[in-house]
């Protein structure tokens, strides 16, 4: 795999040069919750730039925000929006088995995790996407979620018994259940006005996409739990990817990027972001690896028992991913 740029454009033009005639020009909705300054907003107008460039003239994709992750997805899967980026997060209530995903602490390092979703994990995660009538484009970069309270949660105690926002992904429902909190389901969007009014007191997001938000201003104390990882998913309507013609879509698979090629850049931009967070009177924590281990220890016991409550897929996949740790573990 190599360029999302390319194989997106690909997409523009196949569609472009079967649905309208070549002086025409086809206007894509790119659905995105990410906006500037967030590194994600980058990497989204990047996508469509890369679709209009490459389409010659013949169609063009607009990045369009949709706060509401959910509703975006189900839009998607209408046809009333052509492509959509998220995370397994937002995914979840539309692909349940996508939670395997999420898992906290399912990874020990970045090379692990990029080997087994090279090697394990890409075939599965088409095959999910493709039920729900939607074509995996690319999987990048979303992050790791760390935890943000209205007082100082560093330690989890100062937790137990609040309500927490959880997102519609049952892996993160069961951290925060592991954590003794009185998880809160909500759309990203109803988040902020929830932590302003009392609501709730707490969530988890990356640093880097939290510190953009209404909630930065609200609640002010962030912990580097990094318990749950994300990708950041971009996919297209499956009737789209179906009037490509099948040399283009070829082209098209060989075109696309390397899983997390945007890694890099991501992380760079987190640390700028976390700046910005204390800068603005927000107060950051970075454990230690005692302090870290306490919030996992909470967790880690219950990933067995949740994996065994999910679907055969999500247990056939979760086998997959623990191959792929041993293999790489081997490797090394």
């Amino acid at each position: 795999m190599k360029s999302i740029y390319s194989m997106a454009a690909a997409v523009g033009l196949g569609f472009s040069v079967l649905a309208a005639p070549a002086t025409a020009e086809e206007d894509w909705k790119l659905a995105s919750a990410k906006r500037t300054p967030d590194v994600g907003a980058t990497f989204d107008q990047e996508f469509a730039n890369a679709v209009a460039g490459a389409s010659h003239g013949l169609g063009k994709i607009e990045v369009q925000f949709v706060g509401n992750e959910q509703e975006m997805v189900q839009q998607v899967l209408r046809g009333r929006l052509d492509f959509g980026v998220t995370s397994p997060l937002a995914l979840a209530a539309a692909m349940p088995d996508i939670a395997v995903l999420n898992v906290p602490y399912l990874w020990i390092s970045r090379k692990e995790r990029d080997f087994v979703y090279s090697h394990h994990l890409m075939e599965p995660l088409a095959a999910m996407f493709e039920e729900k009538g939607l074509v995996l484009l690319s999987v990048q970069e979303a992050g790791y979620n760390g935890v943000f309270c209205k007082m100082n949660c560093s330690d989890p105690v100062a937790l137990k018994g609040q309500k927490t926002r959880v997102s519609p992904s049952a892996s993160g429902r069961m951290f925060w259940e592991s954590i003794g909190t009185i998880p809160v389901q909500l759309p990203l969007s109803d988040v902020w006005p929830a932590l302003e009014q009392g609501l709730v007191v707490a969530g988890d997001l990356p640093i880097g996409f939290y510190s953009t938000t209404p909630g930065a201003a609200v609640a002010q104390h962030f912990v580097y739990t990094d318990h749950i990882h994300s990708p950041w998913l971009y996919f297209v309507n499956k009737r789209v990817w179906d009037k490509i013609p099948a040399e283009t879509q070829a082209a098209i698979r060989k075109a696309a990027p390397t899983p997390f090629s945007t890694t890099d850049r991501f992380l760079a931009d987190q640390d700028q972001r976390a700046q910005a967070f204390t800068e603005k009177g927000g107060t950051l924590y970075k454990l230690t690896d005692e302090q870290r281990a306490k919030w996992a220890a909470l967790v880690t016991p219950n990933i067995e028992k949740f994996i065994g409550t999910m679907s055969d897929r999500v247990k056939t996949v979760y086998e997959a991913i623990k191959k792929g740790k041993t293999e790489f573990a081997a490797q090394r």
